[in-house]
């Protein structure tokens, strides 16, 4: 059975089939949305491609056409992502996960879901779906990027992580099932990570069409395709990217992004993923300020993804809400585990999804779970 019959068998008629230009267009613009982090898109990219170029198709399916009762699961890399492009992925290893975790489970997955916006998160879901032959959901858990595994809209409205399927390219297998302590699961997530090298592929959020419905964050797949259309489109036609951007985010999700800074990277202070930062890329950035900008100084902390802004000292983001450093030029987001002394870009601000701010949320992802003794505070009022 193919994702076609599953739809068919479904009621569904009505479907997206993703070529090599749409998830182009989709991992580009979940990388945008990936806050620095997300790993190297063409890690994820290039495995999709190999699945469309053996002839698997990839279909998204709108999560309002799914039944409640089907068993669905989000297939992703956790770890340091620079270790990730030393060691990038084969399609048996997420296959594995995927597979014991059904056997754990006791029923068959019948479609994947993304479990963030990221280079590598957002297409390994497509390609692991056209692998299996199951459609993927327009919907993820974040419409960003966390670095820890409880960061998810899914924690917040009473979906669980566990049971969690950690494998690594040597085929070991770690089943974690901590009930409802999700915090122990991303712990231990974390520690089989590290143990197998830094990095691993994980099969996780097991859950009902039903919990998928009540919890994710609804269209954040076309959320990203639009940004990325929009970003590449503006490249083809000489326009400024992030005028596009935020005219994407305007038009798809009704809400306002803002050029917060302009400027060249003049210090850098980074920790890659070792057994002290817990497989974290870890430190902050200074950005001295150019253009309009000039005679200003931007700080960025960083935890995998950026977590903190300040211009002259004074707030001006805080998370759940996104940071962007894009190419003035291109758009193409400056992750935090490749940038360089001297490279220059565009700091976006983008307030997150409105299922990521519930109370629940701020106190999981907010700043004092980062050590920042602040209350949130939207990034509309930061710069409003």
């Amino acid at each position: 059975m193919g994702a076609r019959d599953i739809l068919a068998d479904w009621g569904v008629r009505e479907f997206r089939v993703i070529d090599r230009a749409a998830i182009q267009e989709i991992t580009l613009g979940a990388s945008i949305l990936a806050t620095g982090g997300g790993g190297d898109p063409e890690i994820g990219l290039l495995w999709t491609y190999k699945v469309l170029d053996e002839g698997k198709e990839i279909v998204m399916v709108d999560p309002a056409d799914i039944p409640d009762e089907i068993q669905v699961a989000s297939p992703a890399c956790l770890g340091a992502a620079l270790v990730l492009t030393e060691k990038p992925p084969a399609s048996e290893v997420i296959n594995l996960a995927m597979r014991k975790l059904e056997r754990y489970l006791g029923r068959p997955i019948q479609a994947t879901i993304p479990i963030e916006c990221g280079g590598v998160n957002s297409p390994v879901a497509y390609a692991a779906a056209g692998e299996l032959g199951v459609p993927v959901i327009d919907v993820d858990g974040m419409n960003r990027a966390f670095p820890e595994l409880q960061m998810t809209s899914w924690v917040t409205h009473g979906v669980h992580a566990s049971p969690t399927v950690s494998v690594d390219d040597r085929g070991n297998v770690t089943v974690i099932d901590t009930g409802e302590d999700d915090l122990l699961a991303e712990n231990l997530a974390r520690r089989a990570a590290m143990a197998y090298g830094g990095i691993s592929w994980i099969a996780t959020y097991p859950m009902t069409g039903r919990d998928v419905k009540g919890s994710s964050i609804l269209y954040s797949q076309s959320i990203a395709w639009a940004v990325g259309k929009a970003v590449m489109r503006a490249r083809r036609e000489h326009l400024d990217p992030i005028e596009e951007l935020l005219k994407s985010l305007l038009r798809e999700r009704g809400v306002e992004g803002f050029r917060a800074f302009k400027g060249k990277i003049v210090d850098i202070r980074r920790e890659f993923g070792s057994e002290t930062t817990k497989g974290f890329t870890l430190g902050k950035v200074i950005m001295e300020g150019i253009d309009e900008y000039r005679g200003h100084t931007a700080e960025l902390d960083f935890q995998n993804e950026w977590l903190n802004l300040r211009v002259d000292g004074e707030v001006r983001c805080l998370p759940p809400d996104l940071i962007a450093i894009l190419d003035s030029e291109t758009g193409e987001p400056i992750r935090t585990d490749i940038m360089k002394y001297g490279y220059r870009g565009t700091i976006v601000l983008i307030p997150a999804h409105e299922r990521m701010r519930t109370e629940r949320g701020i106190e999981l992802f907010g700043p004092r779970h980062f050590g920042y003794e602040l209350d949130y505070v939207p990034v509309e009022e930061l710069n409003g």
